[in-house]
C-alpha cells in the first residue's frame, strides 16, 4: 500500500491499494477466487466466502460523504461521529479534520482494523 490522494478529495491522502500491492491474496488463496453463488446452492461448509479488502480503497459512497463534510464542516463540528463499516477510515478522518469532538471508526474486518490504525 502507498499513500495517495483520494480521488475528488485532493486534500486527503490515504494508504490505498494499487495494482502491484497484491492485496487480493489476503482474501483469496491461489485458485480459490470467490464467485457469486448460484441461486439455490448451499454455502461452502468451510465457512463464508472471503471478502474483498474493502478497507484498502476509498469507496465512492464514503468519498461523497467525505466531500460533503469537508464542504460543510458545521454538519459535524463539535459533535461525536461514529463511522460504521469505516473501511479505510476516510469519513472518520474527514470528520476529525472538520472539527468533530470525537470520532470512533468501527470495522469488523481484522485487516481493516489494522489499516485504521495506520
Amino acid at each position: 500500500m502507498r499513500i495517495a490522494p483520494v480521488p475528488a478529495l485532493p486534500e486527503i491522502r490515504l494508504y490505498a491499494a494499487h495494482p502491484a500491492s497484491g492485496l487480493w491474496r489476503l482474501t483469496h488463496q491461489e485458485g480459490q477466487a470467490a464467485e457469486p453463488e448460484e441461486e439455490g446452492t448451499e454455502a461452502d461448509e468451510d465457512g463464508p466466502e472471503p471478502q474483498p479488502p474493502y478497507w484498502a480503497y476509498a469507496w465512492a459512497g464514503g468519498a461523497v460523504l467525505a466531500r460533503y463534510i469537508l464542504d460543510r464542516p458545521e454538519t459535524v463540528a463539535g459533535l461525536r461521529v461514529l463511522d460504521l463499516g469505516a473501511g479505510s477510515g476516510l469519513v472518520g478522518i474527514v470528520a476529525a479534520k472538520a472539527g468533530a469532538s470525537q470520532v470512533i471508526a468501527s470495522e469488523i474486518d481484522r485487516n481493516g482494523v489494522a489499516a485504521l490504525a495506520l
